[in-house]
């Protein structure tokens, strides 16, 4: 007597409706994984188109007020911010990280499209001068040999410089520092060296117009976010690109939505819905919350989680890794209330409770379109590098956060009079704040 293994003639399922539970499944993960480049290639010409910036060259920030610059949310003065978008696709470009006269923190970081940290400098790993050529996937010339190489998986990419200011007194010299940090091509670095002026690029970077049908754009974007960021050997060599080729995109064609049958179509338009609904619901159950405040310690590298790093590319793009600087937001006081401007609270830190970190900390208040409370002090954060602190005779240190002005000044933070949030930033936290066994402690209503 034998056994049949075979399967069953009738599986219940049509042809049809099998080729779009595939476009389905596959999709569904096509477009999460690809959904950071996709999200790059949609804001890269916007923000140079905003910031009058060509690519390959740093854009220096002055240091930030909400009426200077209304497109960032969530901004810092306590560092001075650079930005860069580089295009490798021509040449490498060279980062140049100058030797600073006097000790200043600053961390220097690299991304590629798929939104992880590809290199830091600075940071936790301290002053590290030199100059950096950052290199696309496929390159395989020669490089100068006293220069560091860094390679990146896409042929885009994104340099963020932030230098620490060390109260107002400090601005200035601050400002001298970062003019020592430079971005630009190889070519003409070796030309001209640090004497190199930016030139306008013979090729913008302009936003992509998709003509396929509105269900379907988003993969369209996908396609041509693929076309532009992947090496053309990623079509034979990367798995992911070779299985994504059976729902029509590749590197060498981008999104081929015209050859589609009717069943794939709906199964496409199905998967990016669900792909939302997973990018939301991972980032509303990430990370931990103690105390009001919600820490993150998943920033800047998520490997193979690939609906982890849409999520973060989604509401918290360019996010570093938490070693080097974490961020924790609370919206409620101890009673779990929302904060509210009609109120005063306290973020009291008793003696040796500081946050630990390798350089400083920085809390700053944000109003509820998270951008900067503008104020009569002039006042938009404060911490360890605020001038003139008051702590008290018990070594505690307590921060007033309130519309009205109390009595003494020194260590207020002020509020609107509506709702607003607050955001810590550690830099440098040290091993207690990644473990876990420390945590900021709850804002109390006065």
């Amino acid at each position: 007597m034998t056994t049949s293994t075979q399967p069953a003639a009738d599986t219940g399922m049509s042809l049809d409706h099998a080729r779009e539970e595939f476009a389905y499944a596959l999709g569904l993960v096509g477009y999460i994984w690809g959904f950071p480049l996709q999200t790059y290639n949609r804001l890269i010409p916007e923000a140079l188109r905003a910031g009058g910036t060509e690519v390959n060259t740093l854009r220096k920030l002055s240091r930030l007020r909400t009426a200077e610059n209304r497109l960032l949310v969530m901004p810092s003065n306590v560092t001075l911010e650079a930005y860069a978008v580089l295009d490798l696709n021509r040449e490498p470009i060279v980062l140049h990280v100058p030797a600073l006269a006097t000790e200043r923190w600053y961390l220097v970081q690299i991304n590629d499209m798929f939104d992880e940290v590809a290199y830091n400098v600075g940071g936790i790993g301290g002053p590290r001068p030199g100059d950096y050529v950052i290199v696309g996937p496929e390159h395989d010339g020669p490089l100068p040999a006293e220069m560091h190489g860094v390679r990146l998986r896409t042929y885009r990419g994104v340099i963020a410089a932030h230098i620490c200011v060390q109260g107002d007194a400090d601005l200035a010299a601050a400002v001298d520092a970062q003019r020592g940090f430079r971005v630009m091509p190889l070519s003409d670095y070796q030309r001209e060296g640090l004497g190199f002026q930016t030139r306008r690029s013979a090729a913008p970077i302009t936003p992509y117009v998709s003509e396929a049908d509105i269900g379907l754009r988003a993969f369209d974007e996908l396609g041509h976010a693929i076309q532009t960021n992947l090496p053309a050997s990623a079509d034979t060599g990367n798995a992911m690109m070779k299985a994504l080729h059976q729902i029509g995109l590749s590197v060498g064609r981008g999104f081929e939505w015209h050859t589609l049958n009717e069943a794939t179509v709906r199964g496409l338009k199905r998967a990016q819905a669900t792909a939302e609904q997973l990018i939301d619901q991972r980032w509303a159950a990430l990370g931990e919350t103690t105390n009001g405040w919600r820490y993150n310690m998943s920033g800047g590298r998520s490997g193979h989680d690939f609906v982890l790093r849409a999520a973060l590319a989604k509401f918290a793009i360019g996010s570093q890794v938490a070693s080097e600087l974490l961020y924790s937001t609370t919206t409620v006081d101890e009673r779990g209330e929302p904060l509210e401007g009609s109120q005063a609270y306290v973020l009291r830190f008793e003696h040796g409770q500081s946050p630990p970190v390798a350089a400083f900390w920085n809390l700053a208040l944000y109003c509820d379109d998270l951008r900067f409370f503008e104020n009569e002090m002039g006042r938009y954060s404060i911490g360890s590098t605020t001038d003139g602190l008051i702590v008290a005779a018990d070594g505690s240190l307590s921060i007033r956060i309130q519309s009205a002005p109390p009595e003494e000044k020194a260590n207020w933070l002020p509020a609107p009079k509506g709702p607003f949030s607050l955001t810590m930033r550690l830099y440098g936290p040290l091993t207690p704040v990644l473990e876990g066994s420390y945590r900021l402690p709850a804002v109390q209503r006065v």
